[in-house]
């Protein structure tokens, strides 16, 4: 297994697709921590806000969650300075509707999850963290 010490907080409900995706990144040495509802989410945004955790080098976060729509979770890493420079990857289904209300809080990437494969995720994942 490689080792890039570098952390992935990945908010997502559907369990078929963390273990796609997961597999890929753990592979590679990514650290992942899984959380698969926004109301935790939040609670581990405040977590690594009040330095109780550290914070993870890029987040995947899914918008339909099971509780809190994952746009809450994004501007509450936007919000705060000690959040607000986290990249964010939105993973999404959905086309344009939920897209268009996120506008204003701009997440990194906007990712179609059906469009892209787990080596194509990891590949930008790589690139904007300045992998190799």
């Amino acid at each position: 297994m490689v080792q890039n010490n570098k952390k992935v907080l990945f908010i997502e409900d559907d369990s078929a697709l963390v273990d796609v995706f997961g597999e890929i990144l753990v592979a590679e040495g990514f650290e992942v921590k899984v959380i698969s509802s926004g109301g935790e989410a939040l609670k581990k945004i405040k977590d690594i806000q009040r330095g109780d955790e550290k914070k993870p080098d890029i987040v995947l976060l899914d918008l339909i969650l099971p509780d809190i729509n994952g746009g809450e979770v994004l501007r509450e890493i936007r919000a705060n300075d000690a959040t607000s420079g986290i990249i964010v990857f939105v993973l999404t289904n959905q086309q344009t509707p939920e897209l268009q209300n996120l506008e204003d809080i701009k997440a990194d990437e906007f990712i179609i999850k059906a469009s892209v494969t787990p080596t194509q995720l990891l590949g930008m994942i790589n690139k904007k963290l300045s992998i190799k």
